[in-house]
């Protein structure tokens, strides 16, 4: 796992080298699920070439914002950026929760999009 505090701000981390390891979430995956419970939530993806099914975990989220719609003939969604960015609070934009956490952007091709508070990141193959 990765502190979320220690991304770079507004860095694309759609494509992105987790662990010494370089994904490519936006060619080379499509969102086969999303799924939250109890603070975790996990974007399960599927590589386009292969059965590899990887999750994108996060930890101690609070979901600020969720924006889904039904999209006609898509077998699964893609993601388009995915960033740790600011959070407005009070009239002032910040960067770290009073708790340590960052907040996160997840935006899809097809529309839908997810705005959120996590304190780690991590990529786990299924």
């Amino acid at each position: 796992m990765i502190a979320a505090t220690s991304l770079e701000l507004f860095k694309n981390l759609a494509q992105y080298d987790y662990n010494n390891q370089y994904y490519d979430f936006h060619n080379d995956f499509n969102c086969e699920k999303i799924y939250y419970s109890e603070g975790t939530l996990l974007i399960i993806l599927k590589k386009l070439l292969g059965e590899v099914l990887l999750s994108l975990k996060f930890t101690n989220v609070k979901i600020t914002t969720i924006a889904f719609s039904n999209v006609k003939e898509v077998e699964g969604l893609t993601i388009d950026t995915l960033y740790r960015g600011k959070a407005e609070l009070n009239g002032e934009l910040i960067e770290v929760s009073e708790d340590g956490e960052g907040y996160f952007y997840l935006e899809f091709y097809e529309g839908q999009k997810l705005e959120f508070w996590a304190k780690d990141i991590g990529v786990e193959q299924e």
